[in-house]
């Protein structure tokens, strides 16, 4: 829970605005003032913007840039001759300039090093994500540049390089020539990159981060409910071996993984409320032998009742994603079964004369987002299986029923599903580390 007195009297004893801060250590906090404007306290010091850094015109000499990414943050450093500012702030918002003198560059980024960021180039943050910087005249004119190989100026005007390098000395000339103009720096954020970008490596002397743990090999089910038993183990193994930026709900101990949850989730108080009987609820379940005439989706349904996998946002790139429960604060999921689900199809049967769509039954998240999967209880295969098709909460007419004979078993689309998913979020997860 936030300390508001505390905020206040790292404040100057001036009111602070009630929003949890970005970043908050015992030297190192940083939040917002009452007036919404940024607020740096480093090591007992109070920084504000300073209105002489944004006098200072020098032409730029180098730029240095450190990246928080997951809690989008960032300390931008620009050498100007013999004068230096340094940003810091939030990506994509608010943030901070102020002036420190050259010999005092390398112990300030040591220092936020330390404090876990990493280092970028100023042009990219990683392989996949470039760094646009927005500008401002007298409040209004804006103008926007990036670089992906070539120089992309307000998102649309492409202008092509030899080589990248090319590209940085042409979108600095550019930049030079905007600040002449009066244009001055507002905001700088990450963006999907077009053309993947040299690798970010740690500095010398940076603190060395622990590899983390690659992923140990899954053999290959031979049934439907091996395949529920290993898309459970791949989940779990994610889940522990990779302990930051995702969680999920049923491998989550109640008492000790509440600040994980709030890692996430920024309002986990609620999210535990809500998702009360699935917290943990896998802590005894294991594989056993199905009993007889058991499904796969019984099986599940019997042995582990749920799946709610939630990611940071800053982890969802090239996912599905829905709010578990089409609810802000359910969770940012891309993966949410429920065998106990309750989803109502009379509206939706009322609203399109469809009485075929009450065979159905939803158990996937993400309804309105048209990212939900339910069964199709038409038919069932020999072995109690119903065919797993797309659903929303738009659909009008069921698709032609599948064959009782060619009707996929839900273990094995969970494995095929779980496979790909995790495949994509662990990518996204390791950037992120």
């Amino acid at each position: 829970m936030t300390d508001w007195k505390r905020l206040e009297k790292l404040n100057g004893g001036d009111r602070i605005s009630y929003v949890a801060p970005w970043l908050d250590t015992k030297n190192e906090v940083w939040f917002y003032a009452e007036s919404q404007q940024f607020r740096v306290w480093s090591d007992g010091v109070l920084h504000k913007h300073e209105k002489k850094a944004d006098a200072v015109t020098a032409p730029v000499t180098g730029r240095l840039t450190l990246y928080k990414q997951r809690e989008s943050l960032f300390v931008d450093v620009e050498l100007r001759g013999e004068q230096v500012v340094v940003r810091r702030g939030v990506l994509n918002g608010h943030f901070i300039a102020t002036r420190v003198a050259p010999s005092e560059v390398e112990p300030l980024l040591a220092r936020y090093r330390a404090l876990g960021f990493r280092d970028g180039f100023p042009w990219n943050a990683t392989k996949t994500l470039a760094t646009r910087r927005e500008y401002v005249k007298a409040g209004i004119v804006g103008w926007s540049v990036e670089v992906h190989g070539h120089v992309l100026e307000d998102e649309r005007e492409k202008t092509s390089a030899p080589s990248r390098e090319a590209a940085i000395a042409l979108a600095e000339k550019r930049i030079r020539a905007r600040e002449e103009a009066g244009f001055r720096l507002y905001r700088i954020e990450l963006v999907k990159s077009e053309h993947p970008n040299p690798e970010p490596s740690p500095a010398k002397g940076a603190p060395a981060r622990k590899p983390l743990p690659k992923r140990p090999p899954v053999a290959k089910p031979k049934n439907a409910y091996e395949a529920v038993d290993a898309a459970i183990a791949m989940l779990e193994d994610l889940h522990e071996r990779i302990p930051t930026g995702h969680f999920v709900t049923e491998c989550l101990d109640p008492k000790k993984d509440r600040a994980r949850v709030a890692s996430v989730e920024s309002d986990a108080a609620f999210f535990l409320r809500m998702h009360k009987a699935r917290i943990g609820r896998w802590a005894k379940a294991k594989p056993r032998k199905p009993k007889k005439n058991e499904s796969s989706w019984d099986y599940f349904a019997n042995q582990y009742g749920s799946i709610t996998w939630i990611l940071d946002g800053a982890a969802d790139e090239g996912l599905a994603m829905f709010y578990c429960g089409n609810v802000t604060g359910g969770g940012w999921s891309c993966l949410e079964v429920d065998s106990d689900s309750d989803y109502s199809l009379d509206d939706q049967v009322e609203a399109t004369g469809n009485e075929e769509l009450a065979d159905l039954f939803v158990f996937h998240g993400g309804w309105h987002q048209d990212r939900s999967w339910a069964f199709d209880q038409r038919v069932s295969s020999p072995t109690g299986e119903h065919a797993v098709i797309p659903f929303s909460d738009s659909l009008q007419k069921l698709p032609k029923p599948v064959k009782p004979e060619r009707i996929v078993p839900f273990g094995l689309w969970l494995y095929k599903r779980v496979v790909a998913l995790t495949k994509v979020a662990e990518k996204n997860l390791r950037e992120l580390s």
